[in-house]
């Protein structure tokens, strides 16, 4: 009680809160020297108050009733007296009836209020129900990639999407409550109700802030431990990949709600990373300066050896097949020592692969005049495979097979080379990979499986056909023309293995 006692004594010795226009109108009234001209001064002031259309607060008008009220027992004329009363007592009327409304408006709002209140104090209740209703939060692509744990923030975020909503509309309730004209008390009673309602709310809040900063900021660590090795040790991956995922890394960080400390540290951790990559693309392009000039020097040194080259095929003496591929091995082995920028090379190459090729031309040229009757057979059993090959969309089925064993029992007669064997074989393969395609869009389910069994070994014979070609490849005895025949087949096959591997795939999800 004595607590009470003193805390009342000191709210009376505090001094009251004026307005401005109060302040205004008290100068104005303490100068005046007539009763009625303070009197006057009072009505009006009271009248303005009263007249405003918005934000009237009767304060300042009770103050200055409270003024005005004992002048009218001083002396003054008795008719202006009455005058003045009767403008008084109608300005207290009015006012009364002004201070009816507003608190018929304010029990109003206070009841608005409280029905919102009760709402959301409804759904604090539900919880968990309005989480899963939340939309699922977007999260940048990419962050499989960096190894980020998608799920490990999903629910979080979600949480945090719905408790920004419970709180924004809790600010805005105690703001609606702070602008309505009521009694202090009463006040005081709706703002410790919504500071109940803040205690659940904040505290959930702030703890799933710093669980998913925490959980960032790990994974940005992570990420940086990974990435950026130690010094002298080489980058695993190529430098515009980590720009891209440092980048995937600050988009997420936008869409999380992360704390201060969160977001100012890992932002600072990425671009220390960023300035290192920066830093290593500089590097990068001095040393490619420095090995654009070599591949210069190297350049200039053979251009002179291929120049050679191309004057010793000109002159008939050299024109034997053994010489000039002889000559052309030994410059193209030169060049494998030498650093050449792939231009270089490419222009290099042709220069020789043109001057080459004029020599041995013309050899062939020899060579088959005198085999023209030998490879007649050869070269119409290739055109019938080769058209074979290109009709085969327009085939039937049936005509396709045999069309297939025709050629067959033809390419059994003829005495090939181990070379034209290994075309023949590609070319063979290449067409029954049509006729499986065309059984497959024949062929109902019940066929499928046979067909599946047919399809897999034939991509065992194809197997076998890449690593034939890559044996001979490697073979040591190999002139230059062998390497590329093989090396054209080779790239043949693994382009049609690749295919059939994805039909034989494609048939297996059908017989699943």
């Amino acid at each position: 009680m004595e607590t009470e006692n003193t805390e009342k004594r000191e709210k009376e010795k505090k001094p009251p809160i004026e307005s401005e226009e109060f302040k205004g109108f008290r100068e104005s009234f303490e100068s005046a020297k007539e009763i009625e001209d303070k009197v006057r001064l009072a009505l009006d002031f009271m009248k303005s108050v009263l007249s405003k259309p918005e934000g009237v607060t009767l304060k300042d008008f009770w103050d200055v009733k409270k003024l005005c009220g004992p002048l009218f027992k001083e002396q003054m004329n008795p008719i202006k007296r009455n005058h003045l009363w009767a403008e008084y007592a109608e300005l207290g009327d009015e006012a009364r009836r002004l201070k009816e409304i507003k608190d018929e408006q304010a029990a109003f709002s206070v009841e608005q209020v409280e029905l919102a209140i009760e709402a959301l104090e409804a759904d604090l209740d539900h919880y968990d129900r309005l989480v899963e209703q939340i939309a699922p939060v977007a999260f940048p692509q990419g962050l499989e990639i960096l190894e980020v744990r998608e799920g490990d923030y999903y629910s979080a975020q979600r949480e945090l999407s719905l408790l920004k909503t419970l709180i924004s509309r809790l600010d805005s309730l105690r703001k609606e409550i702070l602008a309505i004209d009521m009694r202090i008390s009463h006040k005081n009673k709706i703002l410790k109700r919504l500071s109940k309602l803040g205690d659940q709310v904040f505290p959930k809040r702030k703890e799933l802030v710093k669980a998913i900063s925490d959980a960032f900021v790990a994974d940005v660590e992570a990420f940086v431990k990974k990435r950026f090795p130690e010094e002298g040790d080489k980058y695993d991956v190529p430098y515009y990949v980590i720009r891209n995922e440092i980048k995937t890394f600050q988009g997420f960080a936008k869409v999380l709600t992360l704390n201060t400390q969160a977001f100012t540290k890992s932002r600072k951790t990425l671009s220390e990373g960023w300035d290192k990559i920066k830093e290593k693309e500089t590097e990068r392009r001095a040393e490619m300066g420095e090995r654009f000039e070599e591949q210069k020097r190297n350049f200039d040194e053979l251009l002179p050896k291929v120049e050679a080259f191309e004057a010793f095929c000109a002159n008939p003496e050299n024109q034997g097949r053994s010489k000039v591929l002889g000559e052309s091995n030994a410059l193209q082995e030169a060049m494998k020592g030498s650093a050449l920028s792939r231009d270089h090379v490419k222009l290099l190459k042709d220069r020789i692969q043109k001057a080459r090729s004029g020599v041995l031309d013309q050899v062939q040229a020899k060579v088959d005049e005198k085999k023209a009757e030998a490879l007649k057979e050869v070269d119409d059993l290739k055109e019938k495979l080769t058209q074979l090959i290109g009709n085969e969309s327009e085939m039937a089925l049936e005509d396709l097979e045999n069309g297939e064993e025709k050629l067959k029992k033809s390419y059994e007669s003829l005495n090939l080379s181990v070379v034209e064997i290994h075309k023949f074989e590609r070319d063979f393969a290449d067409l029954r990979s049509f006729i499986f395609n065309k059984k497959e869009g024949v062929f109902g389910e019940g066929a499928l499986e046979g067909l599946y069994e047919e399809r897999a070994s034939h991509v065992e014979v194809i197997k076998m056909q890449v690593e034939e070609y890559r044996k001979e490849m490697g073979g040591s005895n190999l002139d230059f023309e062998k390497a590329m025949t093989y090396r054209e087949l080779y790239d043949s096959a693994k382009i049609h293995l690749d295919k059939e591997m994805e039909a034989l795939k494609n048939l297996e999800e059908k017989l699943v």
